[in-house]
């Protein structure tokens, strides 16, 4: 009998626990278009982070800011940068899934592989020499 009063009482608070947790709004973010509509802060964060080491810029490079306020406005398409990252975005993608299929957690080509840390990637072997030197 005290066993299933034990068993009961975990019972219920595990239901409350999952019923609470399921209740807590997962991370909103707007206008995103490419990336899932579900992903996490840190998961975006990661990828934002990647794109400012593969090109070299900052957030602002694609986003802009509010002119009141000074803050980003990430969910703004004002910018023709945040555009192109898009089709980056899927370019890359769609060459990791064509010919790195087995490669499902790594990213096998990123922003860096031809960007290099550059905002423009190299269009000729002197002018990827000269910017790899520094």
């Amino acid at each position: 009998m005290r066993i299933s009063k034990i068993f009961l009482t975990a019972s219920l608070l595990l239901t409350a626990t999952i019923v609470t947790v399921a209740a807590i709004p997962q991370d909103e973010f707007k206008n995103l278009q490419v990336l899932p509509k579900n992903i996490s802060a840190k998961e975006l964060d990661k990828i934002m982070e990647g794109f400012n080491e593969g090109l070299g810029v900052g957030c602002n490079y694609c986003h802009t800011k509010n002119v009141t306020t000074k803050d980003l406005e990430f969910d703004k398409d004002s910018k023709p940068e945040k555009e192109m990252a898009r089709k980056m975005m899927l370019l890359t993608n769609d060459i990791n899934k064509k010919y790195f299929p087995e490669s499902k957690d790594i990213q096998a080509v990123t922003c860096y592989t031809c960007h290099h840390g550059n905002p423009m990637p190299a269009t000729d072997s002197a002018d990827f020499r000269r910017k790899s030197d520094y």
